[in-house]
């Protein structure tokens, strides 16, 4: 398995699909062959088929069915409201499985997944490829050397501009398969601030629409307490004319501070140390990124390690119990503004709304 290139079939070819194929494209990544796509409009399908010169189904149980012992990994690159059904498929046909973000929809499918896949023994991730990003390890670096002091404020902050025809199509911005600015946009960011910050302790949300026209919301704005009492906000909107303004990380201690920006978290926009090594200002300097769109570049890390993992049969280090984190974290907050008061994070927390039939 070692030496073996790693055989790739993917479902859903659609926005994420195309970065993923230019990922693919600039061959960083090595031993791998896709050699079977999954997608219900013909159009793309056979676009994509050709261009990859691949197996095509419009039918993704036909797809497992017939390429049982070929393939080693499925991609799951459909709308979030189905990648909980498309990966818990995939693992009951033993295979091992990275799916975007968020895993499923209801928190509590993620821990299904995450049995599932322990019991058969295979490898499943979830792209959360923000944490791989050079600026949020440096980040992380200087929180485990103390140099933040005591962390006092972790803000959040997603200022972008989404236009009404964004929501046109048959899934954004709808309740059962995406929900709002919460679980669609701000999903990495929020899961770094967890990752790196948590456990919450409670959270108040307040979330409207103040522009655009869908089921879930446009705009949230979160008082979020987390462990050691640090305090903080969650700053969220799509509601921004003509583009985007914002999105970063803010990090606020006793002794320093930073701030992570860039469309994809991909820059340090600025510090300031009482001390630090001369190492330390060159990880710093070294850690910003020119990236092409919000996705960043971090996905191709995110299938080494994955590619890794299946050869090693290791556990892939964003499982499905990490999304289960940040999942129910998002679902608190849904809580929150539905009960229009605090609400204490803990474990099984569900919205009303959110993952639930239109």
């Amino acid at each position: 398995m070692n030496s073996k290139k790693i055989k790739i079939g993917i479902i859903g070819c659609g926005r994420v699909f195309a970065h993923y194929i230019e990922i693919f494209k600039k061959r960083k990544i090595r031993d791998y062959e896709i050699v079977a796509i999954c997608e219900k409009k013909k159009s793309l399908l056979n676009q994509y088929s050709k261009k990859l010169n691949c197996l095509k189904f419009t039918s993704y149980l036909e797809m497992l069915t017939k390429m049982r012992n070929i393939i080693d990994l499925i991609i799951v690159l459909t709308p979030s409201g189905n990648h909980y059904q498309h990966s818990k498929l995939a693992l009951e046909n033993n295979f091992n499985v990275l799916c975007e973000k968020p895993a499923t929809m209801i928190p509590k499918e993620c821990l299904i997944l995450e049995r599932l896949s322990k019991q058969k023994g295979l490898v499943f991730g979830v792209a959360f490829q923000n944490r791989f990003n050079k600026s949020v390890k440096t980040l992380k670096y200087l929180l485990k050397k103390n140099k933040f002091g005591k962390i006092n404020i972790v803000n959040v902050r997603l200022l972008w501009c989404r236009f009404q025809n964004y929501y046109k199509d048959e899934w954004h911005g709808r309740w059962k398969s995406d929900g709002g600015v919460t679980n669609q946009q701000a999903i990495h960011h929020i899961d770094i601030a967890r990752w790196l910050f948590g456990p919450v302790k409670k959270v108040n949300s307040i979330m409207t629409n103040q522009i655009n026209k869908l089921q879930a919301e446009d705009t949230n704005n979160t008082l979020i307490k987390y462990k050691n009492d640090v305090m903080g906000i969650i700053q969220l909107t799509t509601s921004v004319r003509p583009k985007d303004i914002q999105a970063s990380i803010e990090v606020i201690g006793d002794k320093g501070f930073m701030v992570l920006g860039g469309i994809a978290l991909n820059k340090i926009d600025r510090y300031f140390f009482k001390n630090l090594t001369k190492n330390e200002v060159r990880m710093i300097n070294n850690s910003n990124e020119k990236v092409k769109n919000g996705y960043g570049n971090s996905h191709q890390i995110v299938l080494s390690k994955m590619f890794e993992c299946i050869k090693k049969k290791n556990n892939f280090p964003i499982n499905a119990t990490e999304s289960y984190k940040t999942e129910n974290l998002i679902h608190s907050m849904y809580m929150s503004d539905e009960k229009r008061k605090w609400v204490n994070v803990k474990n099984n927390n569900l919205s009303k709304r959110l993952g639930k039939n239109d």
